[in-house]
């Protein structure tokens, strides 16, 4: 052991020195020395019958207490108070050392259980945190989760989830068992016009075009005149034209014709099937608006790609509209390939006939009536059963 030769001048007694002794200035030990002090003045005081003869600092930080009478008292600094995270049991003397008072609880924070201000656990960690959507309201419910992590984000929506029933829900996610009636089997399907085999969609109880009519013919097979020069107004009998009077859009856009051919008693579309009135036109609107597309029944006509600035649409339907632009009714001049689409309806109107309009800056369905000189695209409807 060392012991440190040290006079202490405050009691009367000193600290002894033996072979290996070292000598420390006053000054230095003073601050670490002030709880011997305090605690060898209380031991005085309590053995004041006796002196003390030497005090000799131990490795483990204890003092060994010589006395006067022959007897040897081992002191041990430390916090004597067990209500106290700094409690020492081997501590015999008190040394002002208590400073944070015991907090049982659970301190692993992996645990619900978890306690922020305990310092003690006290084995109360029993459950693991499982993270995950808490509430059965939502469609990312997680039955094993016990702390909600803020992934609860899609309501469910109860319902028939089968397009194949007539109970069919589009805006269900959670089939309820409701899908008891098949529906009658389609008779939506594709046509062929001129040498070419269109693709058609059903949309409620509607079968459409999907793309636009590039037919060359009346439906009796007579040639539809072509006009290349001279479109306007002086032209009072059915027409049609290639944008910009280039064929290589007709691939994507179809063709343009005037009102006059959509009207012409021939029949513009193939037979069993006709240019869709005003009325019509604004059924399809209604049934895309009761799908919960209200206010942006345009963009779920759109086609999802081909729309300037952005302005593509969802396509939710199939119906695949693109802007394949108009001719115009006084020059004949052509605009708007790719910012918009313009589709004929049957019904004339104030003079001219109603149309349907979509733009690459909108999400609504337009309808308008215009000069019956226009040319546009032309998408048909099959006859009512």
């Amino acid at each position: 052991m060392r012991r440190i030769a040290f006079l202490f001048l405050l009691f009367p007694f000193a600290l002894s020195a033996q072979e290996d002794c070292q000598l420390f200035n006053i000054q230095d030990l003073a601050a670490e020395n002030l709880a011997l002090h305090d605690s060898i003045t209380q031991l005085h005081d309590s053995i004041a019958e006796f002196s003390v003869d030497t005090v000799i600092f131990q490795p483990d930080g204890s003092f060994e207490v010589q006395l006067s009478n022959g007897t040897t008292f081992t002191q041990v600094l430390g916090c004597t108070d067990p209500a106290y995270t700094e409690y020492n049991a081997a501590a015999n003397t008190d040394d002002g050392s208590c400073t944070s008072l015991v907090v049982n609880g659970c301190t692993d924070p992996t645990y619900t259980e978890y306690n922020a201000v305990a310092n003690t656990d006290d084995g109360s960690c029993t459950t693991l945190v499982v993270n995950g959507c808490t509430d059965p309201a939502y469609l990312q419910y997680n039955a094993s989760a016990n702390t909600d992590d803020g992934s609860c984000t899609t309501l469910v929506v109860n319902g028939c989830t089968d397009p194949d029933y007539t109970e069919y829900d589009a805006s269900a996610n959670v089939d309820d068992g409701s899908c008891t009636t098949l529906a009658p089997a389609s008779t939506c399907s594709e046509v062929e016009m001129d040498g070419y085999t269109y693709s058609v969609v059903e949309i409620g109880d509607q079968c459409w075009f999907s793309e636009n009519l590039r037919s060359t013919v009346y439906a009796d097979g007579t040639s539809i005149p072509e006009v290349t020069n001279g479109w306007g107004p002086g032209v009072q009998s059915g027409a049609r034209c290639d944008y910009e009077n280039d064929a290589g859009n007709v691939a994507t856009y179809g063709r343009l014709y005037n009102w006059y051919a959509v009207d012409d008693s021939r029949g513009l579309c193939p037979s069993g099937w006709h240019v869709p009135t005003d009325g019509e036109w604004t059924d399809l609107e209604d049934y895309i608006t009761s799908q919960g597309f209200s206010g942006m029944e345009g963009t779920a006509l759109k086609s999802t790609s081909g729309w300037f600035g952005g302005g593509n649409g969802t396509d939710d339907f199939g119906f695949s509209a693109l802007p394949g632009g108009e001719r115009s009714y006084f020059f004949g001049s052509f605009n708007s390939a790719g910012t918009h689409g313009q589709w004929w309806s049957s019904s004339p109107g104030f003079g001219g006939a109603w149309y349907r309009d979509l733009n690459y800056y909108g999400s609504a369905i337009g309808r308008h009536y215009a000069q019956r000189s226009f040319g546009w695209s032309v998408r048909c409807l099959r006859d009512a059963e």
